[in-house]
């Protein structure tokens, strides 16, 4: 069987469990790419106008640079760091856990202008910055996290390379006040159940347009 990078010899992966991320990934995101840019765009101003209400000045927010498909609008960054909130963004170094650099300082540095960004390991953008370390993450008040599914009891279903699960994992060594992780999702990507093993990290709170940030399991606003 081939292991993915983050298996171990202590930690061997359930292959039933695996199959069924697999089955249940290759659907969700050939929904996502079937969204209509219309959709997609309400859909990323919603969630973000959620996020960006819950954040306070003076936090510090652990976000990401979201691809077209996904639902949220990338110009929360620059308003919550126009808020007073510390934005910190991901940067991938392999079968580890996530490097971060500061995007509110190099948006202060820019100004108005575009940031230099590069093209990650995954096919995913990356602020081209100074690095913080995987460490950076427990200055984190709030932590978003990209996410195809979730369900009542918070496993999360993300596209398998195992960053954030490593992430999250860490950051239980690291700090005794975990702060919230949210996951940002469509409508209906909220699901009875997500196949999980004992390395996926459950998250405790969720954000979709019409149900609004809430936790797993809690009724949909509205």
């Amino acid at each position: 069987m081939t292991r993915s990078p983050r298996s171990s010899p202590d930690a061997p992966d359930d292959p039933s469990v695996t199959a069924a991320k697999q089955q249940l990934r290759r659907r969700l995101l050939d929904r996502r790419r079937h969204r209509t840019p219309e959709h997609r765009a309400a859909v990323g101003r919603a969630n973000a106008d959620h996020l960006f209400a819950a954040a306070s000045p003076g936090t510090t927010v652990c976000g990401f640079l979201p691809l077209p498909s996904e639902p949220l609008d990338g110009r929360l960054l620059d308003r919550l760091t126009g808020a007073g909130v510390t934005v910190l963004v991901p940067v991938v170094t392999g079968a580890a856990p996530l490097d971060w650099s500061d995007w509110s300082a190099a948006r202060r540095a820019a100004g108005s202008g575009e940031l230099p960004r590069r093209a990650g390991p995954v096919g995913i953008d990356e602020l081209d910055a100074p690095r913080l370390g995987p460490g950076a993450v427990a200055s984190a008040d709030l932590v978003l996290v990209p996410a195809l599914a979730v369900d009542p009891a918070g496993h999360r279903l993300g596209r398998g390379g195992g960053h954030y699960d490593r992430t999250l994992a860490l950051l239980g060594t690291l700090t005794r006040r975990r702060p919230p992780l949210v996951a940002v999702l469509d409508d209906d990507e909220v699901l009875d159940t997500v196949p999980h093993d004992h390395l996926d990290v459950p998250v405790s709170l969720l954000v979709t347009p019409r149900g609004g940030l809430r936790v797993p399991g809690a009724s949909r606003a509205g």
